[in-house]
């Protein structure tokens, strides 16, 4: 799992560091104080514009972050977070309209004869996480490769990744919730991680971060999303009224305060 100490998280963070720690010694996490450690962790990000959970992105229509339009300043869409959501829809409204293999070659990926399924994923990462200079640190990519991850996980072809990202974009809304999941859980881990580890050590810093990880996990997969989004246009005012309900959304998920 590895360390995390891309966000520089502010002073207003040190309560909530605090109660990180001292969870970490105690070995099993309750699902009680997961629950009080997420929604701290989700109120804190809602305080903070550079996480993008602040407020909603006001009806702009920011870069799509390998979308086919749009614009305009990531500050004005609601962080970087909201600009790489839409860009997984458009992605995968693409792949549900015209097959994986073209929402590829829109996209520049057309060659990848060579490459093993993990490849192609990180290669969709890059696409999605452009352009860079929008992304204020790594935390959102490593959510995104963690979501990738899973999609190609133990798929021995492109044509079996191919298959699951398929069926993946009948479920658009499912996979945003899925994403801010893996984002929420990178938030915690960039900012928790380091005061477990060197006041309880190694093995306590895992096991707490797993035991979160598997709190967020399972109540993401509580939510229900029945909306067809394949026809959204992601980089105009419904790409950006659908994330927002998609972060509020999952705001309220975890108790956190908007």
């Amino acid at each position: 799992m590895g360390t995390s100490t891309n966000y520089k998280a502010s002073p207003n963070w040190s309560d909530t560091k605090q109660q990180v720690t001292q969870t970490g010694g105690d070995g099993f996490v309750t699902p009680q104080k997961a629950a009080s450690l997420v929604s701290a962790v989700v109120s804190q990000m809602t305080r903070e514009s550079s996480l993008g959970f602040k407020g909603s992105s006001g009806g702009g229509a920011g870069s799509t972050g390998g979308g086919t339009g749009g614009g305009g300043s990531t500050r004005a869409s609601g962080g970087s977070i909201r600009n790489v959501a839409r860009g997984v829809g458009s992605f995968l409204s693409d792949v549900q309209q015209k097959g994986f293999e073209q929402a590829l070659v829109d996209r520049g990926l057309s060659d990848l004869s060579d490459k093993s399924p993990d490849e192609v994923a990180l290669e969709i990462v890059d696409i999605l996480c452009e352009p860079t200079s929008l992304i204020d640190d790594t935390v959102l990519r490593d959510a995104l490769i963690d979501m990738m991850m899973d999609w190609s996980e133990g798929k021995d072809s492109l044509e079996d990744l191919g298959a699951n990202i398929e069926s993946a974009s009948s479920n658009i809304g499912g996979v945003l919730h899925e994403l801010m999941g893996h984002y929420i859980y990178h938030v915690f881990k960039s900012v928790g991680y380091q005061g477990v580890l060197k006041t309880h050590g190694f093995e306590a810093a895992e096991s707490m971060c797993g035991q979160i990880r598997d709190y967020i996990e399972a109540r993401v997969s509580s939510i229900e999303s029945t909306r067809d989004l394949a026809s959204v246009d992601w980089s105009g005012l419904d790409g950006s009224n659908v994330v927002d309900e998609i972060v509020a959304d999952t705001v309220d998920l975890f108790g956190g305060t908007e």
